[in-house]
């Protein structure tokens, strides 16, 4: 399914499924139980929303007559997109851990803060990065005058950054909760 939301695009097609939930409960809205598929997608600019199917029977008006109406039961489906924020959409991904604990170790690449702890912190991922030539000498330069590696000044580069911006106020989220106490 695809929808534009205020000029975002969303579609089950292209964005990345993180997880799912089905229940099946009681909906006094449609006066039925619903059987309801929630799954959380992100797209590839980084929104998070959801795809939601619902299937419910209730009574279909089949001849279109509004004089003389004739109603038969039927199974209805309905699909709808939910754009949500990232706050949502980890509340969301910490529910699904709750009924599947073995779902941690995926979610924990979308949301670093449902599975804290030193091995993840420490755990290094191989990132493929592009920079242009004055900055690789200066790479260079840096990484020869000091005991840092590429990698390990990099990393240092973009916490000093994004704890920049979090005083500023610019950046939000802290996953790994290092800029709570200051």
């Amino acid at each position: 399914m695809k929808k534009v939301i205020e000029g975002a695009v969303y579609n089950t097609q292209t964005a990345k499924k993180i997880c799912e939930q089905r229940t099946n409960e009681a909906n006094h809205g449609k006066g039925a139980y619903v059987d309801q598929l929630k799954q959380l997608y992100k797209t590839k600019n980084g929104n998070f929303f959801f795809f939601i199917k619902n299937n419910f029977p209730t009574y279909v008006d089949v001849n279109n007559d509004d004089l003389n109406p004739k109603f038969e039961l039927m199974d209805v489906v309905e699909e709808k997109i939910k754009p949500v924020t990232y706050e949502l959409a980890v509340q969301f991904a910490s529910e699904v851990i709750t009924y599947d604990p073995e779902s941690k170790k995926g979610l924990g690449k979308f949301f670093p803060e449902l599975i804290q702890n030193e091995e993840t912190e420490n755990k290094k991922i191989q990132k493929k990065i592009y920079i242009s030539e004055k900055s690789s000498w200066y790479l260079e330069k840096m990484s020869k005058e000091s005991k840092d590696t590429n990698s390990s000044f990099i990393e240092k580069l973009i916490i000093e950054e994004y704890r920049r911006l979090y005083k500023k106020g610019i950046m939000q989220g802290d996953p790994f909760f290092e800029m709570v106490d200051e």
